[in-house]
């Protein structure tokens, strides 16, 4: 009973603890001001990170530039040596002998009159030019594309078609092969087989549909080699110089449409040019009765490649004789594909100006055929009928000199064009400054 009253007695002084009231509204505000600082910093930190990845990536390991491949240039004919004024000086003695007729040559019919030919020396001549085609294809592959297809049961097969190809150059790291775009343009997998039976996965590195080029690589540890221990190239000519009209051509490949074919004949001509937008190609005609899928190579009597078979580009009553593209034309395009160089664009078919039109008051320099939808030559006005005179200040008498001047730039350069355009009976200069685009497929 005393415990109980004491207890009482104290019980004044026992407290409550009472919990605070929570401010939602505050704590709302805190959390968000809290998530707002966190994503600002996140931001901060990412952008920070964008800046400086590529600087630090680079300090840090410096990153080592591909290896290219580089092809002889032959895209200009051969001129001919500079005459010097003390070469032209020749004592009179001399000019004198040099005009008499030589008594001890004879005449040329005369040497056809001799000339005795029988069917030996018909069998030796097509000894060796069979002899100089089996001996490419040490440089040739066989290239088969590998797709599926689905009959009218909608059962998938496989598909496959083989082409031709050849070894161009390698970079130390990959072998580059040039072989037949629309043939492969469907294909999944390819695989290359080499003259001495090694067969490999090849993986597509570029194209070109103008020129109907594919170049794929492989990698160079598994290229056959010769005799030597080297890897044996396609020796690639010139198409520039010393292909005439006349000229013994072998055509290898696929030229009459099946595998390992080949064909003997002439060159008919070599004076077709083929426009496409802002390059232009040679076109080579033969007189070789072939197949209208042909494709495959041109190898003069040296053994060098001196055209692509491409039979695009045949007139229409000629659709069976074998015709390529000039392969001095084609090596920069092959470079460009095999670097992953990035062409830059103008968007111009361009043609040569004849010296007899130059003659007839016509400016000298490339003239634009057409002009591409959608081009950035098109954005700033050129237009068919302009002839381009001048970029960047450097004269250009030609639509060679012009194609030749665009490689020196890249994709969204700026260049300024001077251009002579048509007004009535007259000419008048205009300028205009175009940014180049990206050449496309």
């Amino acid at each position: 009973m005393e415990k109980k009253q004491e207890t009482d007695d104290y019980s004044f002084m026992q407290e409550q603890i009472k919990k605070r009231p929570i401010n939602k509204g505050r704590l709302f505000k805190r959390a968000f001001t809290t998530g707002a600082l966190a994503i600002m910093f996140g931001v901060i930190a990412s952008l920070v990170f964008i800046l400086l990845e590529p600087f630090l990536t680079k300090l840090v390991s410096p990153k080592e530039e591909k290896p290219t491949i580089s092809l002889p240039d032959t895209t200009l004919p051969e001129v001919a040596s500079e005459v010097l004024p003390g070469d032209m000086i020749q004592e009179q003695q001399e000019l004198d002998e040099k005009g008499k007729p030589s008594e001890t040559t004879p005449p040329i019919i005369t040497n056809i009159q001799r000339t005795d030919l029988d069917i030996d020396d018909y069998q030796k001549l097509y000894g060796k030019l069979s002899t100089l085609a089996e001996d490419t294809k040490n440089s040739m592959v066989t290239v088969t594309g590998y797709s599926s297809d689905v009959d009218w049961f909608s059962n998938v097969y496989e598909k496959k078609s083989s082409v031709s190809g050849i070894m161009v150059a390698d970079n130390g790291e990959n072998l580059y092969i040039v072989t037949n775009y629309s043939y492969l343009s469907q294909a999944t997998e390819i695989e290359v087989s080499f003259a001495n039976g090694t067969v490999w996965n090849a993986e597509v590195v570029a194209w070109d549909k103008a020129t109907n080029i594919m170049v794929l690589s492989v990698p160079v540890s598994i290229a056959p080699r010769d005799s030597a221990g080297e890897i044996p190239y396609a020796a690639l000519g010139n198409s520039n110089v010393g292909i005439h009209s006349g000229e013994m051509i072998l055509a290898v490949g696929d030229p009459m449409g099946y595998a390992d074919s080949i064909g003997y004949g002439i060159v008919t001509s070599t004076g077709t040019a083929i426009n496409t937008p802002d390059h232009n190609y040679r076109l080579i005609t033969t007189d070789i009765y072939g197949s209208r899928s042909a494709e495959g190579y041109l190898i003069n009597t040296k053994g060098q490649v001196i055209g692509v078979i491409n039979q695009r580009y045949n007139n229409s009553d000629l659709s069976n004789q074998i015709s390529a593209i000039g392969i001095s034309e084609l090596k920069h395009l092959i470079e460009d594909l095999s670097n992953g160089v990035e062409r830059p664009a103008l968007g111009v078919t361009m043609a040569e100006i004849t010296q007899q039109a130059i003659e007839n008051g016509i400016p000298e320099g490339a003239f634009v055929r057409k002009v591409e939808l959608d081009s950035p030559a098109m954005e700033v006005g050129i237009v068919a009928g302009d002839i381009i005179v001048g970029l960047d200040g450097n004269k250009i008498r030609s639509a060679a000199e012009m194609e030749e001047s665009l490689r020196k730039y890249k994709p969204d350069d700026e260049i300024e064009l001077q251009i002579m355009r048509s007004v009535g009976d007259a000419y008048k200069e205009i300028e205009v400054k175009v940014t180049l685009g990206v050449r496309s497929e």
